[in-house]
C-alpha cells in the first residue's frame, strides 16, 4: 500500500469514527472489506435505521477520482442489505489532514470548514439516470453540515416519490371502494367526523381514507417497535400487530377499535381519535362488507409504507397530503411545500444559534424550548423544524430519542381548526420515535364558528387574548381527544401564554375579511366563511377578531394572515424567532404597513426570501395558491436597532427538494456571516447564493424604510433595484459607472404634489344592509355629453395613447325619504368635486397595459381602475402624465407596487400618494409649457405594453423612447446622452422588459397595424 493510500485510509477511518458518534441511528463502516455485494469495499458506508444506505467515496485532493468512484457505487447493494445504494457522496479532504492522525485528526475533522463534496442520486435506469447536487462545482462546509447532508441522503427523493404514489393510489382505491355506489348518508357521516362537508369530487372521502391509512401505518409501527400498553384486564403487553385483526382475510373491526381504545388510554389521541370515529359503525354506519373491502386495501398499503419507514419521513407526508385537504377555497389552507419548509426551518434554526441559548448539544436547554404553529395544517412546518432541531442536537452529541418525549409533551404546540390537520401533524411528529413513550402532547383542534356556550370562536386567534381562558383549552382538549385531566388542561394554559415561545413557525391562511373581490362579493366575511357558517356568525367572528386584536397593527384589508402575525408576535419571547410563509404583499402592500413597522422596530436579523419567477406558480412557496409569496425569518429584539436593516434573498426559482432548501438556508446564513453588499452603496452588484458553481440567486443587505414597501421583493436584476432606490432619492445613477456618477432629478411623493380621489366604493357601493355608501349608480354612457362621466375599468386596447375616453357615467341614486335624498345629493356633489383629467392606474398589468397615468379630454370621476389624481394647478397634469408613462415613471411604480400576482404591479387608492414622482412644483412655468407642448405632440402616439418597452428584435418601443427624450431633454433640460442609443434609458428599458415581474412569462406580443393591433407569438420566451 502506498503512503498516499495509507493516509487516505487513515482519514477515512477517522471520519467514520466522527460520524459514528454523531447519530445513534447510524452504523458506520469505514474501509471494511467486502462491504458490498459482488466484492469491493466502500470508503465509508453509512447504514441508517430509518432510511437507505449511503456511500461516501473520498480522496485527498483528487476531485475526478472521488467522482468516478462515487458513480461506480450507485446501484450496488451492501452485503446482506435490503436496499440498493441510491445516494453516494464524493468527498475531497483538505490537504492538511494528511499530516495528522489519531485524536488530532479527529479534532481537525470536527473543526474544519473545508470539506468539499457532491451528492449523486440514482433517479432512473439509463445512462443519464443520475442527478448531481450541486449541478457543477463542489459544496464546501464543516462536518456538521456534511453530516446533515448524509442524513438527508438516506431519504432519496425518487424513493419518496414512489412511496407518495403508493400512498396516493391506496387512498384513491379505498375511496372508490367506499363511494361505489355513491351513498350520501355515509359520505356525510365521514365528513362530519372530519369537520368538513361531503363533496362529489371525493376530496373529503380521500382525506378520510388518508386518516385511516395513517392510523394503520402508525399502529403497525408501534407494534414493530414493541410499544407497550395496559389491556382491559390490567395486563401490560405489546401492541398487537395488524395481522391479529385479520383472520383468513376477514377483518375484525370491533377488535381493532378495541385495540385503538387501549392505545388511546395511553397516548396518541390526535393520531387515533379521528380514525376511531371514522371506523366506528355507530358514527358512520358503514356496512361491514364495505368496511372489510376498504380496510383490506388500506392494510396492504400500510404494510408497504411501514416497511419503508414512512412514519419517519415528514417529506413523504408533506408531499402527498397537501393536495388532499378539502374546503380550501375559504380557509385558504394551501400547505407549505416540503422544500420551502426545509428552507424556512433552516433560516429560523441556524446551525450557529440554537433556540433558547446554550448549544445544540445541551439537552437541558432544549427540553425547555417551545415551538408553535397556530395554523399547523399538515404539520409540514412543525415537522421540518422539529426534524432539524433533533438532528442538530444529535449531531452535537445529544440523544434525539431521549429529547422526543419532553418535546412532544411540552415543547411542540400545533393548533388548527381542522381535526384532520391536527391528526396529520401528530402522525408525523410522533412517528419520529414511535418507540419513545411520552404522556400527552400539545396538538389541539380549536373551536371555530358557533360554540356550545352560545358564543363564537375564531380558532387559534382566540389566543390573541391577554389571558388564555381554561374553557377554551378544555373545549379544544375535548374536541381532540375526548377527555384529559384538569391538571393537564391547566398545564397547557400555562404554556401557551404570551411571551412563552422560542420559535413560532407558520403558514397562516391568506383570506381577507373584506369582500372586495368580485368572486366573493356575495360572502360577507370570506375569512370566516368556512364550514358553511352563517352571515350572522361570520359578522360575529369578524367582530371578535377585531376586538381581540384591538390596538395592534393587524389589518383586515391585509387578510387574516396579518392577525396570525400579530398572534406570533404576542407569543414570542424576547430573542425568540419568527418564521412565516406570507403573501408577497406582506412586504409591499399598504395594508401591511403597520405590521412591517412592527418588524422593523421590534426585530433583528431579518431575512426575507422571494422568488423572481415569471409564472403564477413560480414565486409561490405553497401548493396551489397561484400568488407570489415570501418567507420571513426574524428574531424578536428586546431593544430596537438604531438603523434597522434586513437581508433580502431573491431566488431564481424555488428550491427543487427539501435538501436543496436546507442547503440554500446554509448558504444564506454563511453569506451573512461573511458580509453582504448593500442596496444603498449604489449599483455595484450583489452577493450571490451559490451551491458549488451553481448560481441560485442573490442577497443584498437593505435599510428598512419607515413606511412604504420594502425593497428587493422578487427582483431578478438587482442593479435595476439599486437604480430604483437611488432614483427614489432624486439621483439617476448611470449603470456601469462609478457610484458617484449620477444625474439629479427633483423627486417627491405623489401625495406631496396632488391629492388622490375617492375609493371606488365611495362612488357606487350600497352595503348589505342597504346603507348607501356611494351616491351614484353606474351605467354605460348613453349620450355624447354625460353629466357625470367616469373613467372606471380597463380596456387595454383603448388605452394605448395618453388620452383616453370615459367608459361609464353616473346617475345619482334615488331614495324615498326627502332628507335621505338630500344626503345622497350632497355625497354626489363631493364626489363630483374630485373630477379631474389625470388618473392613475392602480391595477397595472405590466404585460398587457401601456399607461400608468391616463388623461381625459374633460374632467371626469376616477373609478375602480383609474382613481383621480387632483392637482391644485391643472397645468401640472401634463408633466405628471409624461413622467408617469416614461421609463423612469415605470421604474418608480414597479419599485413600490404590490407584485403579488405575476406580471402585475398594483397599488391602492390610499397607496398612490406614497409613490415617488417628478416634483412638478420644482419646474418653472416655461418647463410646464414645454411639458404641455410635448404632451400634445405625443397625445396620439401608440405605446406598446410595458413588457415590450424593449425587445431584442425591435429595440426600444419608439413611442416610449420619444417620450423619455422629450421629458428628460426638452422639458427637464438634461443631457441628450441619457437617451442616446445604448445609453442609460435604453439600458433601463432593456432591464425592465427582462424582469420576470414585468413580463410574467408572457409568450405573445402586441404588434401595431394601420387599423389597430394584433397579437402574435414571440420567439424569445
Amino acid at each position: 500500500m502506498t503512503s498516499a493510500g495509507a493516509h487516505e485510509h487513515t482519514i477515512n477511518v477517522a471520519l467514520g469514527e466522527v460520524l459514528a458518534t454523531m447519530r445513534r441511528g447510524w452504523s458506520v463502516l469505514a474501509e471494511e472489506s467486502r462491504a458490498l455485494d459482488g466484492g469491493g469495499r466502500a470508503d465509508i458506508l453509512v447504514l441508517d435505521e430509518s432510511g437507505w444506505p449511503v456511500v461516501i467515496e473520498a480522496e485527498r485532493e483528487d476531485h475526478a477520482s472521488a467522482e468516478s468512484d462515487a458513480i461506480e457505487r450507485l446501484g450496488r447493494r451492501p452485503v446482506g442489505g435490503e436496499h440498493a445504494i441510491e445516494t453516494v457522496i464524493a468527498l475531497v479532504y483538505p490537504p492538511e489532514f494528511q499530516r495528522l492522525s489519531g485524536a488530532a485528526l479527529r479534532e481537525a475533522i470536527r473543526a474544519t470548514d473545508a470539506l468539499e463534496y457532491a451528492l449523486y442520486t440514482h433517479v432512473r435506469d439509463d445512462e443519464r439516470g443520475r442527478e448531481r447536487l450541486p449541478e457543477s462545482g463542489w459544496l464546501r462546509s464543516g462536518v456538521i453540515e456534511f453530516a446533515m447532508l448524509v442524513r438527508r441522503a438516506t431519504l432519496p427523493p425518487p424513493r419518496i416519490e414512489k412511496l407518495a404514489s403508493a400512498f396516493s393510489d391506496a387512498v384513491d382505491d379505498a375511496a372508490r371502494r367506499f363511494s361505489f355506489p355513491f351513498e350520501s348518508d355515509h359520505g356525510n357521516a365521514l365528513a362530519g367526523v372530519l369537520g368538513q362537508t361531503d363533496d362529489r369530487d371525493g376530496q373529503t372521502r380521500r382525506m378520510a381514507m388518508t386518516v385511516l391509512l395513517n392510523a394503520l401505518a402508525f399502529h403497525e409501527t408501534l407494534a414493530e417497535c414493541g410499544y407497550r400498553v395496559i389491556d382491559r384486564n390490567g395486563h401490560e403487553r405489546p401492541v398487537q400487530g395488524l395481522d391479529h385483526f385479520w383472520d383468513d382475510y376477514v377483518f375484525d373491526r370491533i377488535e381493532l377499535l378495541g385495540e385503538w381504545r387501549i392505545i388511546l388510554d395511553r397516548n396518541y389521541w390526535p393520531v387515533f381519535t379521528v380514525a376511531r370515529d371514522l371506523l366506528d359503525a355507530r358514527i358512520t354506519n358503514i356496512p361491514m362488507r364495505r368496511t372489510g373491502s376498504i380496510m383490506g386495501a388500506l392494510r396492504r398499503a400500510s404494510t408497504t409504507l411501514t416497511q419503508s419507514g414512512f412514519m419517519r419521513s415528514h417529506d413523504l407526508t408533506g408531499t402527498v397530503l397537501q393536495r388532499l385537504i378539502a374546503d380550501r377555497a375559504f380557509l385558504a389552507t394551501y400547505y407549505t411545500r416540503p422544500e420551502a419548509a426545509a428552507l424556512l426551518a433552516g433560516l429560523a434554526l441556524p446551525t450557529t444559534r440554537p433556540p433558547g441559548g446554550s448549544d445544540w448539544g445541551d439537552a437541558e436547554t432544549l427540553t425547555g424550548v417551545q415551538i408553535g404553529d397556530f395554523a399547523c395544517g399538515t404539520g409540514t412546518l412543525l415537522s421540518a423544524a422539529y426534524s432539524r432541531l433533533s438532528l442538530l442536537h444529535e449531531l452535537h452529541g445529544g440523544n434525539a430519542k431521549a429529547l422526543h418525549g419532553p418535546m412532544m409533551e411540552d415543547g411542540i404546540f400545533g393548533l388548527d381548526v381542522l381535526p384532520v390537520a391536527v391528526h396529520l401533524t401528530a402522525t408525523m411528529l410522533a412517528g419520529a420515535h414511535p418507540d419513545a413513550p411520552f404522556d400527552g402532547e400539545r396538538l389541539l383542534t380549536m373551536d371555530y364558528g358557533d360554540t356550545d356556550n352560545g358564543n363564537v370562536a375564531i380558532g387559534s386567534l382566540e389566543l390573541l387574548a391577554a389571558e388564555t381562558q381554561p374553557q377554551l383549552i378544555e373545549r379544544a382538549v375535548a374536541r381532540t381527544s375526548g377527555a384529559r385531566g384538569a391538571e393537564d388542561v391547566r398545564d397547557i394554559v400555562n404554556h401557551v401564554g404570551h411571551g412563552k415561545f422560542d420559535l413560532v413557525i407558520m403558514n397562516p391562511p391568506f383570506t381577507r375579511n373584506t369582500n372586495h373581490e368580485s368572486s366573493r362579493a356575495d360572502v360577507p366575511m370570506p375569512a370566516y366563511a368556512a364550514f358553511e357558517t352563517s352571515a350572522e356568525t361570520q359578522a360575529a367572528m369578524a367582530a371578535r377578531e377585531k376586538r381581540l386584536a384591538r390596538g395592534s397593527p393587524a389589518d383586515g384589508n391585509a387578510g387574516i394572515a396579518s392577525f396570525f402575525s400579530e398572534l406570533a408576535h404576542r407569543k414570542l419571547r424576547p430573542d425568540g424567532n419568527l418564521a412565516e410563509v406570507l403573501p408577497l404583499s406582506a412586504l409591499s402592500g399598504k395594508s401591511w404597513d403597520a405590521t412591517r413597522r412592527r418588524w422593523r422596530d421590534g426585530y433583528r436579523d431579518l431575512i426575507a426570501v422571494t422568488v423572481a419567477g415569471a409564472g403564477p406558480r413560480d414565486p409561490s412557496f405553497s401548493s396551489d395558491t397561484g400568488i407570489a409569496e415570501c418567507l420571513l425569518s426574524a428574531t424578536r429584539a428586546p431593544e430596537p436597532e438604531e438603523r434597522p436593516r434586513g437581508t433580502f434573498a431573491v431566488l431564481g426559482k424555488r428550491p427543487a427538494s427539501p435538501l436543496q432548501g436546507e442547503l440554500i438556508a446554509h448558504a444564506i446564513q454563511a453569506a451573512i456571516g461573511n458580509g453582504l453588499r448593500r442596496l444603498d452603496d449604489g449599483p455595484l452588484g450583489t452577493t450571490p447564493i451559490m451551491l458549488g458553481d451553481e448560481y441560485l440567486g442573490h442577497l443584498l443587505n437593505c435599510p428598512l424604510p419607515d413606511e412604504g414597501p420594502w425593497p428587493l421583493v422578487g427582483v431578478a436584476d438587482v442593479e435595476l433595484a439599486q437604480v430604483a432606490y437611488r432614483l427614489a432619492h432624486g439621483r439617476l445613477a448611470s449603470i456601469g459607472q462609478a457610484t458617484t456618477a449620477h444625474t439629479e432629478i427633483p423627486i417627491t411623493l405623489i401625495g406631496e404634489v396632488a391629492e388622490r380621489g375617492p375609493v371606488h366604493r365611495d362612488i357606487d357601493r350600497t352595503e348589505h344592509d342597504g346603507t348607501i355608501r356611494g351616491p351614484f349608480e353606474r351605467r354605460r354612457i348613453t349620450s355624447g355629453a354625460p353629466t357625470y362621466p367616469m373613467l372606471w375599468a380597463h380596456d387595454a386596447k383603448k388605452e394605448r395613447s395618453l388620452v383616453v375616453d370615459p367608459d361609464q357615467e353616473g346617475q345619482i341614486k334615488s331614495v324615498d325619504a326627502r332628507f335621505e335624498q338630500q344626503a345622497v345629493n350632497e355625497k354626489a356633489a363631493r364626489i363630483q368635486a374630485t373630477a379631474t383629467r389625470a388618473h392613475y392606474n392602480c391595477d397595472l398589468q405590466f404585460n398587457s397595459q401601456s399607461l400608468i397615468a391616463a388623461m381625459t379630454e374633460r374632467p371626469c370621476i376616477g373609478g375602480r381602475a383609474w382613481p383621480s389624481v387632483i392637482f391644485e394647478n391643472p397645468e401640472h397634469e401634463y408633466a405628471f402624465a409624461l413622467w408617469s408613462n416614461s421609463t423612469l415613471g415605470l421604474l418608480m411604480h414597479w419599485w413600490t407596487a404590490n407584485k403579488t400576482q405575476s406580471g402585475r404591479g398594483s397599488t391602492t387608492v390610499t397607496g398612490i400618494p406614497r409613490i415617488p414622482t417628478l416634483d412638478v412644483r420644482a419646474l418653472s412655468d416655461e418647463q410646464h409649457e414645454r411639458a404641455r407642448a410635448a404632451f400634445e405632440a405625443l397625445r396620439n402616439a401608440r405605446f406598446l405594453p410595458f413588457d415590450q418597452i424593449y425587445d431584442d428584435e425591435n429595440g426600444s418601443d419608439p413611442a416610449r423612447a420619444e417620450l423619455d427624450r422629450v421629458l428628460l431633454v426638452d422639458v427637464l433640460g438634461l443631457p441628450e446622452s441619457l437617451c442616446a442609443e445604448g445609453g442609460p434609458l435604453e439600458t433601463l428599458r432593456r432591464k425592465l422588459a427582462a424582469e420576470p415581474q414585468v413580463h410574467g412569462g408572457k409568450r405573445t406580443r402586441v404588434v401595431f397595424t394601420a387599423t389597430g393591433e394584433r397579437t402574435e407569438r414571440r420567439a424569445d420566451r
